[in-house]
C-alpha cells in the first residue's frame, strides 16, 4: 500500500457538475476517488455545480448508503449560497394538498400523488406529492397555460421559483431563494435554447453576464481557505471556464478526461470536439489525466507530447459491495448491458444481434440494466422484433456485481468511451466482455479469445456469433472467465491510489 500520513498542506478538491445516486460511470469514479483520498487527506472536497431541487437528501443518500465517505465534505453552489439551515424549520404553508377556496381533484393513473385545483371555474393550480413531500406548485392563468412553478426542497423550503415563456412552456427567468424566503439570485434563460444569460446576485446587488461568472468568484472563496489546493475538474464546458478563472496562488489544476474528445464518427483524431480542442490547446492545466494509453496517444499525434500528459486508468475494488453474491447462480443464457439508454450506447444495435442469438439460442435471454430518453423506442424495436420474451429492459440497478454474476457475458456495443468502467467491473467478476472494438478502452482491456472478445465495431452478426459461442460451449465460458477475472490484479484500486497521490504530490 502507497504510504502516505494525512496530509495538512495538499487538499484534493473534485469539481463535477453534480452527485447522485442513480450514478453514471464519471459519478462513480468521482466517489471512488474522493473516498480513497479521503484516507491519506485530511480535507477532501467534492464541488458541484448544477442546481438540485433536494441537493442534501441526495448527499444524505449516498452516505448513508456508504458510497461517499463522512470524511468528504460536499460544496454545492445553488446549496451554498442560500446560506445555513436554521435550526428550527419555519412553518410550511404549501406543505399539503389542501388549499382553502379551491376545488381539488386527483390526477388518475399517476406514480405520484397529484392534484389538480380550480377556482371560479378556472383551471388555477397543479401540486405534486413524492412520499408525501411537495415537490412542486404549478400555477395558471385563465386559459390554463403554466405561468410559473415552484419547487420545494426536502424540508419544505421553497427554493426555486421558474417563470414561464408562454409560447412554448419553457423557463424563462429563475428565482432562487434562502430559508427566509428571500431571492437571493436571478438567472435570464434562452427559454429556445435551455442556456442561462444574465444572472443578478441580490445579496449584493451586482449583475454577470454569465453563471460561470458569480460561480467563479464563490468558489474562489471557498478556495480562500486552503493553502494549497489541487482542483481535479471532471467535466467540460462551464466547470473548464470556472476552473480557467480560479487565482489561489498555490492552485494546481489538473484535468481529467473522462470521454472521447473525437467528434462523431469518433474515429478520426484531427477531428476534436469544441470544447476539447480549447482545453487540449490552452495550456490552461498543470496535468492531464487520460484514461486510456491510446486517447494520449491520439492527443499527442495532434498537440505533441507532453510531460503533463498521464494515464490513470479505471480500477475495481474486491471489497466495494458490502453484500455477498457468491451464491448467485449463473445462467449461461444470459446476457446483460448495464448502460444508459440513449443514442451513443447503441442498445439497438446489440438488441438486433440479439435476434439471430434467439434464433440459435430459443431460450437465451438479454436483460439491460439502465434508464434514458430512447426506453420508448427501445421497447418498440424489441416488440418489432419479436423478442418480447428474450430482451428486457430492466431499469436502473445498485447492485451491478449480482447483475454480473448471473450472466454469461456483458456486452457493450458504445460508440464511444474514455474507458468504459463496466468491462472491468464485469470481468473482475468472472463474466466475460463482448465488446465493439471503438474508440477508447476496449483494445487495452480485452484480448480477443482470451479474457473475452473483442468485435470489428458495428458487426451485429460477429456480435451475435460470439454471444452463441459463450452460451453454448462451456470450455469457451470457463477459458475466458478464468482469464477475466485476473482483470482485478491489472487494475486495482492500490494501484489507482498511488498515482493520484502522486499526481497530488508532485
Amino acid at each position: 500500500m502507497y504510504k502516505l500520513k494525512r496530509s495538512n498542506q495538499k487538499t484534493p478538491i473534485i469539481f463535477v457538475r453534480s452527485l447522485n445516486v442513480n450514478r453514471g460511470g464519471v459519478t462513480k469514479a468521482v466517489l471512488k476517488k474522493a473516498n480513497m483520498l479521503s484516507q491519506k487527506y485530511k480535507s477532501v472536497i467534492v464541488v458541484t455545480t448544477l442546481f438540485q431541487q433536494k441537493h442534501k437528501e441526495i448527499i444524505e443518500n449516498l452516505r448513508t448508503s456508504g458510497e461517499l465517505s463522512p470524511e468528504v465534505q460536499v460544496y454545492n453552489f445553488y446549496d451554498d449560497i442560500r446560506q445555513k439551515k436554521p435550526k428550527f424549520l419555519l412553518k410550511k404553508p404549501f406543505n399539503n394538498a389542501e388549499e382553502k377556496g379551491f376545488i381539488k381533484f386527483k390526477v388518475n393513473n399517476h406514480p405520484h400523488d397529484s392534484y389538480r385545483y380550480y377556482k371560479d371555474g378556472y383551471y388555477r393550480m397543479y401540486k405534486r406529492f413524492i412520499n408525501g413531500k411537495l415537490q412542486f406548485i404549478d400555477y395558471m392563468d385563465n386559459s390554463g397555460k403554466r405561468v410559473r412553478r415552484e419547487e420545494y426542497d426536502e424540508a419544505g423550503y421553497l427554493v426555486r421559483e421558474r417563470l414561464m415563456d408562454m409560447k412554448n412552456n419553457k423557463p424563462s427567468y429563475e428565482r432562487y431563494f434562502d430559508y427566509k424566503g428571500n431571492c437571493i439570485l436571478g438567472v435570464h434563460i434562452n427559454s429556445k435554447k435551455g442556456s442561462e444569460g444574465v444572472v443578478v446576485d441580490f445579496t449584493e446587488e451586482k449583475s454577470y453576464e454569465e453563471l460561470y461568472e458569480i460561480q467563479i468568484k464563490w468558489l474562489n472563496e471557498k478556495l480562500e481557505r486552503f493553502s494549497s489546493p489541487v482542483i481535479f475538474t471532471e467535466f467540460r464546458g462551464n466547470l473548464d471556464k470556472i476552473t480557467e478563472g480560479l487565482s489561489h496562488k498555490n492552485i494546481k489544476k489538473v484535468s481529467v478526461i473522462h470521454s472521447s474528445h473525437l467528434e462523431n464518427p469518433y474515429n478520426d483524431i484531427y477531428k476534436i470536439r469544441a470544447g476539447f480542442r480549447d482545453v487540449l490547446k490552452d495550456n490552461n492545466y498543470d496535468q492531464y489525466i487520460f484514461l486510456t494509453e491510446a486517447q494520449k496517444q491520439d492527443v499527442e499525434k495532434v498537440f505533441g507530447k507532453k510531460e503533463k500528459y498521464s494515464v490513470i486508468s479505471h480500477s475495481y475494488n474486491t471489497n466495494e459491495q458490502k453484500k455477498d453474491y457468491d451464491d448467485v447462480k449463473r445462467n449461461s443464457k444470459l446476457a446483460i448491458m448495464i448502460a444508459r439508454y440513449e443514442e451513443d450506447k447503441r442498445i439497438d444495435e446489440a438488441i438486433t444481434a440479439f435476434r439471430l442469438v434467439v434464433n440459435s439460442v430459443p431460450d437465451s435471454k438479454l436483460f439491460i440494466y439502465g434508464k434514458g430518453p430512447l426506453e420508448g423506442e427501445l421497447n418498440t424495436l424489441i416488440k418489432e422484433l419479436k423478442l418480447e420474451k428474450n430482451v428486457f429492459l430492466k431499469g436502473y440497478t445498485n447492485n451491478t456485481t449480482k447483475a454480473y454474476r448471473s450472466a454469461a457475458c456483458t456486452l457493450i456495443t458504445s460508440r464511444r468511451e474514455g474507458f468504459g468502467l463496466i468491462m472491468i467491473e464485469s470481468m473482475s467478476q468472472g463474466t466475460p466482455v463482448i465488446a465493439y472494438n471503438f474508440k477508447y478502452g476496449p483494445a487495452e482491456v480485452i484480448f480477443d479469445g482470451e479474457n473475452g472478445f473483442l468485435i470489428e465495431n458495428g458487426n451485429q452478426e460477429s456480435l451475435a456469433n460470439k454471444i452463441i459461442k459463450i452460451m453454448t460451449n462451456d470450455d469457451v465460458f470457463i477459458k475466458l472467465s478464468n482469464k477475466a477475472i485476473k482483470a482485478k490484479e491489472t487494475f486495482n484500486d492500490e494501484k489507482q491510489l498511488e498515482a493520484w497521490i502522486n499526481v497530488i504530490e508532485n
